[in-house]
């Protein structure tokens, strides 16, 4: 049970940094 759980942190903080390299990348685009 706790693997799992570690397991999907680290998958949920993955997609976390993608989310703001995306969001970054979209205002860089945005104000380019």
């Amino acid at each position: 049970m706790i693997a799992g759980i570690k397991v999907e942190e680290e998958i949920i903080h993955d997609l976390e940094r993608l989310d703001i390299k995306l969001y970054v990348r979209g205002q860089h685009g945005y104000w380019a």
